[in-house]
């Protein structure tokens, strides 16, 4: 639309994501002591109830699969608003002012024109010692440590990214990369900024929350621990109604960094942008309406996405008969045990003649696949 419009194309400003990505809808900048968080600003174009929007919450978010991926959007919506794929990118941007201690003390939010930089995280990881990187991991550290003082629980597992090019399996390992970090604090800041905004303003608004786990694990290091940690969270809910999220140590928090890949994200850029017009919002109903039919469509994005990356990882293991590698005992029963294989993000069964200790790695080779059952076997090597 034909609307006013921050020139803040002087900003350096860089999307950072995994490589072949294309979706970039988020970019940072810094101005000072001032974080910039540049978002695509998808809710220009699809305003609440219109054809997209309506088709975009039916879907949920976009359905990422090893063999292609099917857009919550239509396709042409991303060369149009996605970051950088243009000399110069529309978005809403968000400038934090942060104070020495990582806490926001203002947020201002404008739609903008902005000049952005693609990189891979393997690019921006090479870059952290020139600015402004060097002083956007230093602040990104800095939030991290305030969450973690507020009790954020850490859960540090092996990821892998599956992919098929040209009919072969690929997996490759997530690295934890300080660029990673870097990234990821940003965006929880923008996220806590805008839900304490939504708060602060009386903006309804879908916020993002977590209670705490009910008990710790008794195993708390190593892979076991982590596993043990990760089982004994709680899942994160979606509500229109404010509250903590204890995984993340913040007060409150709202996704709202991806409205081309999430729907709840892009409602919650509707409701900013219809706050910045002088509008009037969606209503607490209306939030809590397209909350429930998001939610009832995820849990099928993600189980879809679950088990096309492990038919895929299965397929690998059928491309690759004579695969060996390690498990770690991340949980035991006698003489079972469940391992998990890092190099595939794959759990396993495995009777063992003697109770191996937790975090203990075990050689394997793998015996058998099941495709039909989605089941892979693994017998210790000798």
């Amino acid at each position: 639309p034909d609307e006013s419009r921050a020139d803040l194309t002087h900003l350096p400003a860089f999307a950072i994501d995994d490589e072949g990505s294309r979706d970039p809808d988020d970019a940072i900048s810094l101005e000072g002591s001032r974080l910039w968080v540049h978002i695509a600003d998808v809710a220009a174009l699809v305003p609440p109830d219109s054809p997209a929007d309506a088709e975009a919450r039916a879907r949920g978010a976009n359905l990422y699969l090893p063999e292609g991926t099917v857009p919550m959007l239509p396709p042409a919506a991303t060369p149009i608003l996605g970051l950088g794929l243009r000399d110069v990118s529309p978005a809403l941007s968000f400038g934090l002012d942060v104070t020495p201690d990582g806490e926001v003390a203002r947020v201002e939010i404008v739609p903008s024109w902005v000049r952005v930089q693609r990189l891979t995280y393997e690019e921006a990881e090479t870059r952290l010692h020139e600015a402004p990187f060097d002083r956007l991991l230093r602040l990104a550290q800095t939030v991290q440590a305030r969450r973690q003082a507020n009790g954020a629980i850490e859960i540090e597992l092996p990821e892998v990214k599956v992919r098929v090019v040209n009919g072969v399996v690929q997996i490759r390992p997530i690295p934890a990369l300080d660029s990673r970090l870097m990234v990821q604090e940003a965006m929880l800041l923008c996220g806590e900024a805008l839900a304490q905004f939504a708060v602060t303003e009386d903006i309804p608004f879908p916020f993002s929350t977590q209670e705490p786990p009910d008990e710790r694990p008794e195993v708390e290091t190593g892979m076991a621990g982590m596993f043990a940690l990760r089982r004994k969270m709680k899942r994160s809910q979606l509500k229109s109604v404010p509250a903590p999220h204890a995984g993340l140590g913040l007060r409150y928090y709202a996704q709202a960094t991806s409205p081309l890949r999430r729907y709840l994200d892009l409602v919650a850029h509707q409701q900013l942008r219809a706050h910045l017009r002088g509008d009037p919002p969606l209503t607490a109903q209306d939030i809590l309406t397209r909350v429930g039919e998001a939610e009832a469509v995820s849990g099928s994005v993600r189980q879809a996405e679950r088990l096309s990356n492990r038919h895929w990882t299965l397929v690998y293991l059928l491309q690759n008969p004579g695969w060996r590698g390690e498990g770690v005992v991340v949980e035991r029963g006698g003489t079972r045990a469940r391992l998990l294989i890092p190099a595939l993000d794959l759990e396993t069964h495995l009777p063992l003649r003697e109770a191996p200790p937790l975090n203990g790695v075990v050689s394997l080779r793998l015996n058998y696949v099941n495709l039909p059952a989605l089941e892979a076997h693994f017998l210790p090597e000798a």
